[in-house]
């Protein structure tokens, strides 16, 4: 069944079995996203009529359901619809203290830290462009602690976010924010469990945090920091996990890359296979997977292949956007 899409006055098709946003975004129609999960809320919207799934709207409050408010990339139409903006106002703003390049394409950007803001390390938040209100995410490298927040930016060359912060947005300017989101975070509860924390590109924004946020709970199990990139010339913060892990003794740093000469230390291959190749027994332990979501999910796979639990799997997956 072929259903017809209303959104900001322009109509498009949905044929019953894919989501409202990839059929939106298949005929050029731009609708606010992200994550495409149903986890971030960037893609919310608001249906003027037509049926909404439930869904479509797990997560949401009660206020939002009765504002007919639904998330797009979850929503599978079940009839016409007419559909609005949610009108998103992020409810955070901070000024940029510092823009630090870490390697060739990824940028340290670090924000003030507004009073109200709470958040715990790993988790991400949602950036607005002040023009497009296009919404982005980012994880946070940061710590409460710090007082300031840390984001990790990769730079695309055509990227009207990446774009933005990389070469426009000046020190001092005011970025608007969504909360924090995300469960990718140091549990608490297993402080002897050894803890494998593997990332790919800026998926070691999210890890760093957790890292030192393990570190900070006198964790006492080992801790097997895996960081991957194409090339060498990839990886960033090698120095400052090295110095880590001479302060900590628990704590271990494979830089990982596919091609080419690796780093001293580190391994040449796919990060999933230097995980099982480095260590052994997974049944005791926890792992932390971040980065892009086909890596991602090639990592849980092999995890559980060599008897890791799901359950004991965190994952923050990114959907590439820029």
């Amino acid at each position: 069944m072929t259903y017809k899409i209303t959104f900001k006055g322009k109509t498009f098709s949905c044929d019953g079995s894919k989501p409202i946003l990839d059929c939106a975004l298949s005929q050029k129609v731009f609708m606010p996203y992200s994550c495409k999960a149903g986890e971030c809320q960037a893609c919310m919207v608001k249906a003027i009529s037509g049926m909404v799934s439930q869904d479509a709207q797990t997560g949401l409050s009660k206020a939002q359901v009765q504002q007919n408010l639904f998330l797009s990339c979850q929503c599978i139409p079940q009839s016409d619809m007419v559909i609005e903006p949610a009108n998103y106002t992020p409810p955070y703003s901070a000024s940029i203290l510092e823009k630090t390049w870490l390697n060739s394409h990824v940028l340290r950007l670090r924000l003030q830290h507004p009073d109200d803001f709470q958040y715990q390390a790993g988790q991400y938040i949602h950036i607005q462009h002040p023009k497009s209100k296009l919404l982005r995410s980012y994880s946070l490298a940061s710590l409460p602690s710090d007082g300031v927040l840390e984001l990790h930016i990769k730079r695309f060359p055509q990227g009207q976010m990446s774009t933005w912060l990389c070469d426009e947005a000046n020190v001092g300017q005011s970025i608007a924010f969504s909360q924090s989101l995300g469960s990718c975070t140091y549990q608490q509860n297993a402080p002897k469990q050894t803890i494998i924390l593997a990332g790919v590109g800026t998926g070691l924004a999210p890890l760093f945090g957790i890292l030192r946020d393990a570190i900070a709970h006198q964790h006492q199990g080992s801790i097997h920091l895996f960081h991957a990139s194409l090339h060498a010339d990839g990886l960033y913060y090698q120095q400052e996990i090295q110095e880590l892990c001479e302060q900590h003794h628990q704590l271990s740093y494979t830089p990982c890359v596919l091609q080419g000469d690796a780093p001293q230390g580190g391994k040449q291959g796919s990060i999933e296979q230097i995980i099982v190749d480095t260590l052994d027994d997974f049944a005791d332990k926890r792992a932390y997977v971040c980065g892009d979501d086909a890596v991602v999910q090639r990592m849980k796979d092999k995890l559980v292949a060599h008897g890791l639990p799901a359950s004991q799997i965190l994952a923050d997956a990114f959907v590439a956007s820029s």
